[in-house]
Formats: structure tokens, C-alpha cells, sequence
């Protein structure tokens, strides 16, 4: 197993990242469903905890940042940059800025 700490500034307003927030990780949730088994979500749903085959995620959206840490296996910890530019790409995409 591998580490995952990543932060990527979400550059929208704070109402507007609340609902991408929980938007984005539904529809994973429902596209992915084979890789995303279970999401809990805290109460004020500004974080969410994922969970499928050997890993285990905690993503917290702050005014500013999307943080994820966790523990992932080591062939996704491989693919992390790649992640990243997709995470940068949607989040473009939902400012309405060219990807």
C-alpha cells in the first residue's frame, strides 16, 4: 500500500465547489461503482470517505482546496500524476475555462 496526500486548489466560489463537490463524487460513485463500494459522507457533506478494492480515501473540500489522503495500492500511487491532471481538467471545466 501506498500513501495519497494530494491538494489541488479548486478555484471556485465556496457555494459552487460545495455542489461540484458532491455532484463530482455521486456521479464517480454511480460511473465507477465497481471500483467505488461504499461513500460516507460527513454531515455538512464537505468530506467524503471512499472505499473499494484495497483502498481507502478521505476527500475534505475546504474554501480554497480539494484534499485527498488515504492509503491506495501502489500501481494507483503510479498513476497519480495522471489523476491529477484529470482532477485539474474537470475542475476547469466546471469554472468554465477551455481544458
Amino acid at each position: 500500500m501506498a500513501q495519497l496526500n494530494m491538494s489541488i486548489e479548486h478555484g471556485q466560489p465556496w457555494e459552487a465547489a460545495r455542489a461540484n463537490f458532491e455532484t463530482t463524487i455521486e456521479k464517480a460513485r454511480a460511473d465507477y461503482a465497481r471500483w467505488i463500494h461504499a461513500v460516507e459522507w460527513s454531515e455538512d457533506r464537505t468530506s467524503a470517505s471512499l472505499s473499494g478494492p484495497s483502498y481507502a480515501v478521505v476527500l475534505d473540500l475546504d474554501p480554497t482546496h480539494v484534499h485527498a489522503r488515504g492509503k491506495i495500492p501502489l500501481a494507483l500511487k503510479l498513476l497519480e500524476p495522471s489523476v491529477r491532471r484529470f482532477i485539474e481538467r474537470t475542475l476547469r471545466a466546471q469554472r468554465g475555462e477551455p481544458t
